[in-house]
């Protein structure tokens, strides 16, 4: 047998590539697990971009590179459906980052931020119509790096930098004003936060990275290290629950009370090196539903290739990781990849996710891509 088949698994039916104009794959665990000649990978790279100098398994892996999706689990044909597709809605740069994305059902628009470099303003993406603009609230919004959306209001996390320490500012959707809720523990300032999510109680938990500091964005050397905070929303009490050595990156908090946690060492330092040998791991902690303690701190995941960077948790449990040339759905209950959602790879990265309804956006380097469609329901109920 020498055609790809006899490394790729079968497609359920509704499921060829011309459905939907969405190409899929299933990468058989089971098939591949003894593979033919040579072959090699960076962490950083996709499965389907390896190294090989067998003919067959390189016609593999070139038709793995030109789908949407690829399941590495029969239950991800359940989750994301026949119907789905995957739309590149707005093409950038790919040498510009794009950060902080979160759907504003108020307003049926995608907020979301350039990141990388010092600056006060942001876009509003309408989802219905694609027509994107550019918004400054009142006052500014500085270095946005993380969004969440909870009960009519955006809050943002910011990097800090152009004269602002990191702070977390909630906005109106619909007059832009902005008012900061915090810019320091105890009068020390912040690193920079990279993402935040809000727990059903109204109570925030945050990471506060070196990321902004790697990228020069913030002028102070820093005097702690990464962490994870939770800030109580009734007085605004910050209280540290998490330290790294390395860096710290998404957060996302699941219906179950399971908060989930990037550690990134991998991206950190100035100036910012990416080091395969530093720890690029999803963690996941028991909060015993909301309190401001973390026990039971187990690996949750470590991404197939490059790492976590943006994620949340869908209304069922599912963890979405925005992880290199695309975006992973993880099960919650033993951390396995059930398959990827892919934004095309090459110079194109996923970076930060959002959920609308049964729609997921993702931004990244190359801009923003819309995934319509999906049977899941992602939204959250609160």
């Amino acid at each position: 047998m020498t055609t790809i088949s006899q490394y790729l698994g079968i497609l359920p039916a509704g499921f060829s590539s011309n459905a939907m104009n969405a190409s899929w794959a299933y990468y058989d665990t089971l098939k591949t697990a003894v593979l033919p000649g040579n072959f090699n990978r960076t962490l950083f790279e996709a499965p389907w971009v390896a190294k090989v100098d067998n003919p067959v398994l390189e016609a593999v892996n070139s038709y793995l590179n030109t789908t949407n999706f690829v399941a590495f689990d029969p239950s991800f044909f359940d989750i994301i459906g026949s119907s789905a597709k995957v739309e590149h809605i707005i093409t950038t740069d790919p040498s510009i980052s794009h950060e902080a994305s979160c759907y504003l059902p108020t307003t049926k628009q995608l907020y979301y931020a350039s990141w990388g470099f010092g600056h006060g303003w942001q876009y509003l993406l309408d989802t219905t119509t694609h027509k994107l603009r550019n918004i400054t609230t009142s006052p500014p919004t500085y270095n946005a790096h993380g969004c969440v959306f909870f009960k009519g209001s955006a809050y943002v996390a910011t990097d800090g930098g152009n004269g602002h320490y990191g702070s977390v500012v909630k906005i109106n959707p619909r007059s832009l004003k902005a008012e900061t809720l915090i810019n320091n523990f105890y009068q020390q300032p912040f690193l920079g936060f990279n993402d935040l999510d809000i727990d059903p109680a109204g109570n925030i938990w945050i990471t506060d990275s070196i990321s902004a500091w790697g990228r020069e964005m913030t002028d102070f050397w820093p005097e702690t290290t990464p962490a994870v905070y939770f800030i109580n929303a009734t007085t605004m009490t910050p209280k540290w629950v998490f330290q790294t050595v390395g860096n710290a990156n998404g957060i996302a908090y699941g219906p179950d009370g399971t908060l989930y946690v990037d550690v990134t060492d991998i991206s950190s330092g100035r100036p910012n090196i990416k080091d395969p040998l530093k720890q690029r791991q999803l963690m996941a902690y028991d909060t015993r539903d909301g309190r401001p303690q973390l026990w039971s701190g187990r690996l949750f995941s470590n991404s197939i290739s490059y790492y976590c960077d943006g994620v949340r948790v869908s209304r069922s449990g599912l963890v979405f990781c925005a992880a290199g040339d695309g975006v992973d759905v993880i099960e919650p209950k033993n951390g396995a990849t059930l398959g990827r959602i892919r934004t095309g790879g090459g110079n194109y990265l996923a970076v930060n996710v959002a959920f609308e309804d049964h729609v997921l956006w993702v931004v990244g380097k190359g801009g923003v891509w819309k995934v319509g469609g999906i049977r899941e329901l992602l939204t959250r109920s609160w």
